[in-house]
């Protein structure tokens, strides 16, 4: 079998543009839907590889069309259909993992997605995505692509220490970043932003120009 070494998961919120999901699904070697989210692929042009949850929301339609050999029921309903795919993709071991249809809806949701992130980049580098902008969950320093112009924000959700911010209009040299601190709409300057720190759990967004 093919080593998977990327994996697209399409979550259920509703509203993605249709054309950016079907040219990112050309990107990777796995499609992982969440629930609803095999209805959203559908409705794109694509099929997933796998549909994953509870499936309480996918519809029949979608159903037939995946056939059983493509649907994964998992009833349990002490964590989200999100913890559930991202457990699997833990299983399956890729280097990268690229989350669309994340965000939308209620923001409880939203927000608690955004933290289930941080129990599992330990395994894998993760990417949320949108057609307007990416999102990545960082515990440590990274190099990321930019376009120059492109906003730039970075959201503490713990101190962050000794933080030195490269490429970017706004740049910081062993700094530290409180939570609540506002660190947002800074802008690229370079096609490359380092991000360098000691600890913490922060969100860096860039958006696109």
């Amino acid at each position: 079998m093919k080593k998977i070494n990327s994996i697209l998961v399409i979550a259920g919120a509703k509203g993605e543009n249709k054309n950016f999901l079907k040219e990112e699904a050309k990107k990777y070697d796995f499609i992982l839907a969440l629930d609803s989210g095999a209805d959203t692929a559908l409705e794109a042009g694509f099929e997933p590889d796998l549909a994953l949850g509870d499936l309480d929301s996918v519809s029949e339609e979608a159903k037939a069309k995946l056939g059983k050999e493509k649907l994964f029921k998992i009833s349990r309903q002490d964590n989200t259909d999100l913890e559930k795919g991202l457990s699997f993709c833990k299983v399956i071991k890729p280097q990268k993992v690229t989350i669309v249809c994340l965000s939308g809806g209620r923001l409880d949701f939203t927000l608690s997605n955004f933290l289930t992130l941080f129990n599992f980049i330990r395994n894998f580098e993760i990417e949320v995505k949108s057609d307007a902008w990416r999102i990545y969950p960082l515990r440590k320093s990274g190099i990321f692509e930019a376009v120059k112009g492109a906003k730039v924000s970075l959201i503490p959700l713990t101190p962050i220490k000794d933080i030195t911010l490269k490429g970017l209009k706004y740049g910081l040299k062993n700094d530290t970043l409180k939570v609540g601190q506002l660190a947002v709409s800074n802008t690229a300057v370079k096609e490359e932003i380092s991000i360098d720190f000691k600890s913490g759990k922060l969100l860096l967004m860039i958006y696109n120009p």
